[in-house]
């Protein structure tokens, strides 16, 4: 099996076939650097919209908050970030993983299922299922090159089926997280989302993954290993979601705490998002999957404490679109004026240094460059004023007078003179 992977000739001095139908370098000129700046005055709004929201969430008097205080909001929190994550990796590499949902219900349902051999069987159960559908959701986008969301609509409906008939795991026999590790699970969620965010942050991760962006749907891109890492580490991190959200829900009677797949999946998609990352793939902030998770999870919560009088699963749905106006704005904001693009591709040419000369120079130069002077004194050489005309011949386009040569044989006006005899002081010598 082989996917699709960077040629020896992707360097450099590959040329590509531009829009105008030339050939320019494929080298990292062509994608000049993103502006994080937009990211960064986002982020920072995020911060404030999310700090404002649970402020709120703490006057509240009834709702999940009220019941379980911060320890409950933080047990939520960390599969969400987890999710969100998922989600935001598939999207950077140009696949999105529309079942991180169906997996997180998956690997819940075999991690409880697996609760009475031990945490440590558990867990390896829940965590193996999640990269083994991994491995075949990348397997599809990476190898077969099957759209994301194709592929991973395929498989999400294949866990829904076999989830529908599958009925109850067996009773959940392990005991709940206790506080001090659902603080771990989300320290270890937040870390696990900024490191991912600053590693899309390097200039050189976003130019390695501009291909896949730039190339339609089913066409080689040469970054086949990037997909399939990105989709196989997007689904460990929905199976790590769903035995955190088993783990961490308290089991009435022994019954399993199965997550809710559809709607894990819609408030992934939005936190993702709002919190900055494009629907184009490639683009996305640091910060801001956390803070965008904090915000709509706090919303869902606030609107069910102050009974608001729609379902708190619209909030999830409302960010989805949100998110559409967040990748408008990333999009635009990211794309650097004509100037700039133009000085960023020609740094370091040596054509700059022309733009110095005198005028005549610099056309007369480009002119040069072109051929067209080269020409014309090609044909001072060949032409027939020079060639065959007085006994003149050229060297290099310049002419020259040869042994015996006539320079007034061409015109036939000095022909007397030349005809008649002549003494020995150059005179003509007339009578003889």
């Amino acid at each position: 099996m082989k996917f699709d992977s960077s040629s020896r000739n992707d360097d450099s001095t590959t040329l590509i076939r531009t829009d105008a139908g030339k050939s320019a370098p494929s080298g990292g000129d062509e994608t000049p650097s993103d502006r994080m700046a937009v990211h960064v005055v986002w982020e920072i709004g995020l911060l404030l919209l999310a700090g404002g929201v649970l402020f709120a969430l703490t006057q509240s008097s009834g709702g999940p908050f009220a019941e379980g205080s911060w320890s409950g909001l933080f047990a939520a929190l960390a599969p969400v970030i987890m999710l969100a994550s998922a989600m935001a990796v598939s999207l950077r590499v140009g696949a999105v993983n529309l079942a991180v949902g169906p997996i997180a219900l998956l690997a819940a349902w075999m991690f409880t299922d697996a609760s009475g051999s031990g945490s440590a069987m558990a867990l390896g159960v829940g965590l193996g299922v999640a990269a083994f559908v991994g491995i075949v959701l990348a397997t599809l986008t990476a190898w077969l090159r099957a759209p994301g969301w194709a592929a991973s609509g395929a498989v999400g409906g294949a866990i829904g089926l076999w989830a529908g008939s599958a009925g109850d795991p067996s009773a959940f026999m392990l005991a709940e997280l206790p506080n001090t590790a659902v603080l771990a699970a989300l320290g270890g969620a937040i870390g696990v989302s900024l490191f991912l965010g600053l590693v899309g942050a390097f200039s050189g991760v976003r130019a390695r993954l501009a291909p896949i962006r730039e190339t339609p749907s089913g066409e080689r891109h040469g970054r086949g290993g990037l997909v399939f890492f990105g989709v196989l580490l997007s689904s460990t991190l929905a199976g790590a979601a769903g035995v955190v959200a088993a783990w961490t829900a308290v089991p009435d009677g022994g019954a399993a705490a199965l997550p809710d797949p559809i709607l894990l999946t819609v408030v992934a998609l939005g936190a993702a998002l709002v919190g900055g990352t494009s629907l184009m793939g490639r683009r996305g902030g640091v910060c801001g999957t956390v803070f965008a998770s904090a915000l709509v999870l706090g919303l869902m919560w606030l609107a069910e404490g102050r009974g608001w009088s729609f379902d708190p699963s619209w909030i999830a749905l409302g960010a989805i679109v949100a998110g559409f106006l967040v990748t408008r704005l990333v999009e635009v904001m990211n794309v650097a004026d004509e100037t700039e693009t133009a000085s960023t591709r020609r740094a370091g040419s040596l054509a700059d240094l022309r733009e110095d000369d005198p005028p005549g120079d610099r056309e007369r130069s480009d002119l040069d460059a072109t051929g067209e002077y080269d020409e014309d004194f090609a044909g001072l050489g060949s032409g027939d004023p020079w060639t065959n005309t007085g006994g003149f011949r050229t060297t290099g386009g310049i002419p020259k007078q040869t042994a015996n040569a006539d320079p007034f044989g061409a015109s036939g006006v000095f022909d007397d003179l030349r005809d008649s005899p002549r003494d020995g002081y150059g005179s003509p010598r007339h009578g003889r």
